[in-house]
């Protein structure tokens, strides 16, 4: 993570950190016109803080990678996300395992998301878990498909 490091999240607990926000923020209007509009909508519409990731289907014959992840609305609505990366470069699980909240089962709480360009002209998404862990998708194209439920 460029932005929302496991660092500053693990800081801003004790208020200990500087908030990235104005940075991000500039960042994002930068590449908001190049990013593909559903992961502008992921962005600036929908919360995926708080979320579990519950599935992560790399399709290698088709360059697709699909994440499934729960979680619930502002009004405590649960929501399935489907996340959709086509022409898929590279993903890659990064983390320090001296680094985390302690409790977390799995991947834990998805805390914040970052998208970016490479310098290649590849999309890049960057996930970051409680658990510590940072997830990086590299792609060329995105969907996104959100379902609300009573119940999941």
């Amino acid at each position: 993570m460029k932005f929302f490091t496991i660092e500053w999240w693990l800081g801003i607990q004790s208020n200990e950190m500087s908030d990235p926000l104005v940075a991000f923020a500039e960042h994002i209007a930068i590449l908001r016109d190049k990013l593909p509009p559903d992961l502008i909508v992921l962005h600036e519409s929908v919360s995926l803080h708080d979320a579990i990731l519950r599935s992560f289907e790399h399709q290698a014959d088709f360059n697709r990678l699909t994440l499934i992840i729960h979680g619930y609305n502002g009004s405590g609505v649960r929501r399935l996300f489907t996340l959709c990366y086509d022409g898929v470069r590279a993903h890659r699980f990064i983390s320090d395992p001296k680094l985390g909240f302690s409790g977390t089962t799995g991947f834990g709480d998805l805390g914040y998301c970052e998208p970016d360009i490479l310098p290649d002209g590849l999309f890049q998404h960057r996930m970051l878990f409680s658990s510590g862990i940072e997830l990086q998708i590299d792609f060329t194209e995105f969907k996104l498909v959100v379902q609300s439920f009573s119940d999941m």
